[in-house]
Order: C-alpha cells, then sequence, then structure tokens
C-alpha cells in the first residue's frame, strides 16, 4: 500500500495538493494500491473531493476515521426536517437565502445558516443564551450529519469542540484553554476508541497516531508531501518506507544553494530525532545533486517528476492574441511583473488582452493588482478569471507569461505546453534547460524586468513562423511528461 500524506483539499488549493491528486491518479491507473491520508477537519471534504474528480474510497481523513463516517454516503438534511427542533414548539422562520431564525414564544433563540452552495440544506445551527450570546454551535458536515459541536468560554472564544459519531457521542474532544492573553488549543481527546481513552497534547500527535493504526492495518510506504506532516510521517512504526517529497526550491538563497537548507526543509532532508526518511525527492536532478550536498543523513536524495500531463496539439499563431498565467496571484510570484509587462505589449500591440486565473494570495494583494491594472489604464484588457480546477483558460492562450523568480518545477507551465501554448518566463534555476528551453518551446527572459519578459514575446509574436515551431516544441515537451515517464521514474522509489 502507498499512503500520501496531506494536510486537506482545500476549496482553494495549491500547486502541491494538485501534484497529490495527479500521484493519487497514475498509481492507480498503474495497478498501484494507494489512498490519501489528511489532517484537517473538513466538513465539506466529500464535496471538495468530488470536483477535484477523486473518490470517497481513495481518501482517508483523520477526523471521519475516528468519527466513522468514511464511508457514509450522503443523505441531504433540510433545515426545516431536523428531529431536534419540534416544530410543535418550536418556528423556523426564514430571512433570507443564506439563514433562517428558531424562535421560541416569540423570541429568536438560534439561527440556523444553509451549507454553501445549497438550497435550504443545514449548515450549522447557533443556540443562544438568556443575554443573545453564542452558547453552543453545531456544525454539519455536507453529507448531511451533525459533525461537531462547540461550546464557548465567556468572551466568545472556543472553549470545547467535539467531534461526532454517527449516534451522537463524542469520539474526538478539543480542549481549548487560556495560555496567557490566548485561548488556545491544548488537549485532544480521543474517547472510548478501542475500549479505552487516549489524551495527546497536539493535533499532530493524534495524527501520528492515525497514521500508526493506518499503518498496523497494513502496511505501506509514506510520502510526506508537506513539510508540517514530516515530524508524524517520521514517527510511523515499521512503515516499509518514508518518503519526504519536497515541491518548492528547499534553499534560503535559491540563487545560491551553498548557503543551506531553509529551516523549515531540514526535517525533511536531515530528519529527526535520529530518524530519517529513506528517500528525499525532488522535482529536478539538478536540485536534488545540491540538496545532497547538504544532507548530513543517510537519506538517498533523488529526482522524480512533480506532475504530468497528456499532450495536446499545436498551434498557429493567429489574429487573436491571449496572454496567460494559470497560478496562485501572489506577490511571491510577481503577478504584478506580468501585468507590468502586458502594459509594454499592449502599447505596441492594442488587440491583445491578458487572462490572469487563480486565487490571491491575499485581499491586499488582490486590491494592489486591481489597482494596477486600473492606474494602468488596461481596465478593458485585463480579466481576472475565478479559480476553477475544471475550467481553465489555457484553451484559448497564445502565450503563457511567468514572473516568479524561483520554481521547483512549474506544473503550471507543464499543463501549458501541454496546450501548444509557447512560455516567456523570468529565467529562473531548475526551471531553465529542465522544462522551459530556449528557442524549443519558449524562451527564459535573463533580463528579470517587466520590460525583459515584454520585449520577448514582443519578439516572438511578431514571428509565426518561430511560434509554430516552439507550439510544436511545447507538445514534444508534454510527449516527455507523460503518465507513463511519471511511473517510470517513480516505479524505482516505491515498488
Amino acid at each position: 500500500m502507498i499512503y500520501l500524506v496531506g494536510e486537506n483539499v482545500f476549496t482553494f488549493n495549491s500547486g502541491t495538493e494538485f501534484s497529490q491528486f495527479e500521484r493519487l491518479n497514475a498509481f492507480n491507473n498503474n495497478d498501484k494500491h494507494v489512498v490519501l491520508l489528511l489532517r484537517n477537519y473538513n466538513r465539506m471534504l466529500s464535496n471538495e473531493v468530488k470536483k477535484h474528480g477523486l473518490r470517497q474510497k481513495d481518501v482517508i481523513n483523520m477526523y471521519d476515521y475516528f468519527q466513522g463516517t468514511v464511508k457514509t454516503r450522503r443523505k441531504e438534511q433540510s433545515l426545516r426536517l431536523l428531529d431536534s427542533i419540534p416544530l410543535t414548539d418550536y418556528h423556523i422562520v426564514g430571512v433570507d437565502n443564506n439563514y433562517s431564525n428558531i424562535e421560541y414564544k416569540g423570541k429568536k433563540i438560534g439561527e440556523i445558516r444553509v451549507m454553501p452552495a445549497t438550497v435550504g440544506l443545514v449548515g450549522s445551527i447557533e443556540y443562544y443564551d438568556s443575554l443573545g450570546q453564542t452558547a453552543v454551535k453545531e456544525y454539519w458536515d455536507w453529507r448531511g450529519f451533525k459533525s461537531m459541536v462547540e461550546t464557548y468560554h465567556p468572551d466568545g472564544s472556543v472553549a470545547m469542540q467535539q467531534y461526532l459519531r454517527q449516534d451522537g457521542s463524542p469520539a474526538i474532544e478539543v480542549t481549548h484553554m487560556y495560555i496567557g492573553d490566548k485561548v488556545l488549543p491544548t488537549m485532544w481527546k480521543l474517547i472510548n476508541y478501542k475500549g479505552r481513552d487516549w489524551q495527546f497534547r497536539t493535533e499532530d500527535q493524534l495524527y501520528t497516531f492515525f497514521l500508526n493504526e493506518i499503518n498496523n492495518q497494513e502496511p505501506g510506504t509514506f510520502i510526506s508531501d508537506r513539510r508540517t506532516l514530516d515530524s508524524s510521517v517520521l514517527n510511523v512504526e515499521n512503515a516499509d518506507k518514508k518518503i519526504s517529497y519536497l515541491h518548492s526550491v528547499p534553499f534560503k538563497d535559491y540563487n545560491r544553494p551553498q548557503q543551506g537548507l531553509m529551516d523549515v526543509y531540514e526535517r525533511a532532508v536531515n530528519g529527526e530525532n535520529g530518524k530519517e526518511f529513506d528517500y528525499v525527492i525532488l522535482p529536478t536532478q539538478d536540485q536534488a545533486d545540491e540538496v545532497a550536498k547538504l544532507t548530513t543523513a543517510q537519506s538517498q536524495v533523488v529526482a522524480a517528476p512533480d506532475s504530468y500531463v497528456k499532450a495536446g496539439k499545436a498551434k498557429e499563431l493567429g489574429q487573436e492574441i491571449n496572454l496567460v498565467y494559470v497560478g496562485r496571484l501572489a506577490a511571491e510570484k510577481h503577478t504584478d511583473d506580468v501585468i507590468k509587462a502586458f502594459k509594454h505589449i499592449s502599447n505596441k500591440l492594442p488587440e491583445a488582452k491578458l487572462k490572469l486565473q487563480g486565487y490571491f494570495g491575499s485581499g491586499e494583494y488582490e486590491k494592489e493588482l486591481k489597482e494596477l491594472v486600473k492606474k494602468l489604464d488596461l481596465t478593458d484588457k485585463v480579466e481576472f478569471v475565478a479559480y476553477d480546477p475544471a475550467k481553465q483558460v489555457l484553451q484559448d492562450g497564445t502565450l503563457f507569461l511567468n514572473a516568479s523568480h524561483s520554481e521547483g518545477f512549474g506544473m503550471n507551465m507543464l499543463e501549458a505546453l501541454a496546450s501548444g501554448i509557447p512560455v516567456v518566463t523570468y529565467a529562473v534555476d531548475y526551471t531553465r534547460n529542465n522544462l522551459i528551453k530556449d528557442g524549443v518551446n519558449g524562451f527564459n527572459v535573463v533580463k528579470t524586468t517587466p520590460v525583459g519578459l515584454a520585449n520577448k514575446v514582443l519578439e516572438l509574436l511578431g514571428d509565426s513562423k518561430e511560434y509554430a515551431n516552439l507550439s510544436q516544441g511545447a507538445i514534444q515537451t508534454a510527449k516527455e511528461n507523460s503518465e507513463a515517464n511519471f511511473m517510470k521514474q517513480w516505479d524505482k522509489f516505491i515498488d
């Protein structure tokens, strides 16, 4: 068995999660027994899993596991048909599409919030005390059952969380107490599990216990994709293998690897308390070679693909020019440089459009980017497209622009290549030559400024023959990064 160890399937996922999903699908397609093990509580998980084309049996969430709800199917629960609110005594009064009030003898005693993206299904219920403050809040799972209950300190901060079994009994209890002037979770209690109670100081300790329970049932290989989970994986007993996968460049200075590893990567590379990973895997061989120079552990530092694609068809340069970027819209990705570069392009090619698709790194950065678009008078030419894993803007793209200064590999650029879209990117280590090759499938701009990026784009858009050749090269690169080649590399470490 192969266990992919993750935090969650988020509403907005990063490349780390997308890489896990692709690996899960590839392993399944090639007759590997694999499951995704998740730490974070997520009452919307079954819906998020479905959005990403995963099957319920592919995923085991720690809270679901101890609550006994891993295999629970969805059964819609109307807010007007709740057994816990007898309508002979209480009244449910609709306010709008988002919530209804609970009234008793004309007094509001609670509020029912509708489950997001549904009509009239229970999402959460708050019950008020005599002073009108929230005393208890119930959270309902997407699948239609009460999943978690919170109670509160007098100041409104969380005092206790109970994660429930289907019969309503608590499976996990989390206590929140004052530490100084802050209220923090201080104890995770696993209740009546195998006939006894178990106490843990942190969620990660509970997660380690969970991973060991899974491994005791069927020993396997554990692959840790997030540094927050490395300690839990290292503490799994009698695993077949333990692997850490490093998706991002792990060096303190990505231009000078010899300066050492960032602290957050030390455990992944060098282990903890005498425990080490069997393999430390990076997306490219040159990264693996640099990390190997810095390790003090006995782990084998190797390379295996971060992702794979299915090649589409090459393109010809048409009249419509759509420049695109798909990924996280964040300061560290220098999305503002893409917009500034587009301003120079637009001055020469006023018919060109720019589409930026993804989720913003912060509300502040979203405001900054939109103000920049307005300031540069590009409102009618720049479109921010909502994050949607199932529908990307690549289909109509002409060129993919990337302005980040550091990439472990660049799976969004690989996806662009698979659509026949050449890539113009800032020249960064580990993407340059490994993925984007000058004159083959795009260009690496050494002068990492918006003007430098824009000039290369304008040069390329002025040569339809070169564009066609680069598009053909993009498709060839995609073929080299196929599922078959992906598995060929991974089989070295998981078989």
